[in-house]
């Protein structure tokens, strides 16, 4: 044998990928031909079952742990769970005790499931822990806060209920729409969902207010058009991030100029709409005087020429910002 048999096991996996050159392919085959040490090892490296094999005891192994953290798991759950049914008992003996009906008793009862689906709940489900948290969390937290209302015979449920739902959406939202969205074919719109169930939220508060304070027209009329004016320009952030074309660059720059023409008009826009029911300022492009300068003896005119110089600089930026995203784009097809 011309080769030592460390060689031409170094080149044996190459060699059974069929990945090796061919005078190294000679090589080895014409000193498997006569080793049987390295012949069975070759044999070896291309029996499948072998790896198999490995792949299934691997597997085999880590459900046996996993089922084993599981149970340590369900375990810890169900303990807690145990221990913070000591304070609902304790207050239902006394409740009853006191001759009271079970009135502040279910009050503890929906406060301990808040409790719970914070240090009992990630024990218990094995997927997806910070989604079941939050879900169940806002859950009880609606639990309690009817608990109370009824308790307390009050006409606040749907108010603090919708206003609590939307301030948890806002922030805790996507941790549970992204993850479920990317399980289908919503994958890709999965910020549009999560600003749209935002934006359903915001519209149950207003109507909520609304019937709480029995508002009349000039409420329904100034709710409506003030919040559809800022919840239209997170929409244009939503489709120009998610659906525009081009690089992050000239998004950017759309999005950098359209804030700053939002702004600038948002005064002469709200002025429009609410002029009818007379809840105008007056104060908005209307009064823009730039000879007058920046004082503050005029606020509508100071105002004016402020909002003009927003709108001009972030449209100048914006501008910018979209020639140098082209330019990138440009050079970069054209090293393509």
């Amino acid at each position: 044998m011309k080769y030592d048999c460390d060689i031409i096991q170094d080149l044996l996996p190459l060699y059974q990928d069929k990945i090796c050159s061919g005078r190294s392919r000679e090589i080895v085959e014409e000193h498997i031909s006569e080793c049987t040490i390295c012949r069975n090892i070759a044999e070896h490296m291309g029996d499948s079952t072998v790896e198999e094999k490995l792949i299934k005891e691997k597997d085999s192994v880590v459900q046996k742990y996993q089922k084993r953290v599981n149970r340590k798991a369900t375990t810890i759950g169900t303990a807690m769970a145990g221990i913070l049914m000591i304070p609902v008992l304790v207050c239902l003996i006394c409740n009853l005790a006191v001759g009271h009906a079970l009135d502040w008793f279910f009050i503890v009862l929906t406060a301990m499931l808040l409790v719970a689906s914070f240090i009992v709940v990630p024990f218990i489900v094995g997927t997806r822990r910070l989604m079941w948290v939050i879900v169940t969390s806002t859950e009880s937290l609606v639990l309690l806060l009817l608990t109370c209302c009824i308790y307390t015979h009050g006409d606040w449920f749907f108010v603090a209920s919708s206003g609590s739902i939307l301030g948890i959406s806002v922030i805790f939202a996507p941790f549970v729409i992204v993850p479920l969205s990317r399980e289908t074919r919503l994958g890709r719109h999965s910020v549009a969902l999560t600003v749209l169930w935002d934006t359903i939220w915001l519209y149950l508060l207003l109507i909520a207010c609304g019937l709480f304070i029995h508002g009349g027209v000039v409420y329904w009329y100034m709710a409506v058009t003030i919040s559809t004016y800022c919840v239209a320009l997170v929409w244009i952030y939503v489709f120009v991030i998610s659906y525009g074309k081009g690089n992050g660059q000239i998004k950017a720059g759309i999005l950098v100029a359209i804030s700053g023409i939002w702004i600038g008009v948002a005064n002469d826009v709200m002025n429009f709409f609410l002029s009818p029911v007379g809840a105008d300022d007056g104060h908005g492009l209307a009064g823009l005087d730039l000879s007058s300068g920046f004082h503050v003896d005029d606020i509508a005119v100071l105002n004016a020429n402020l909002l003009f110089v927003i709108i001009v600089v972030s449209v100048c930026i914006g501008g910018i910002m979209i020639l140098n995203g082209l330019t990138k784009e440009k050079t970069k097809h054209e090293k393509e």
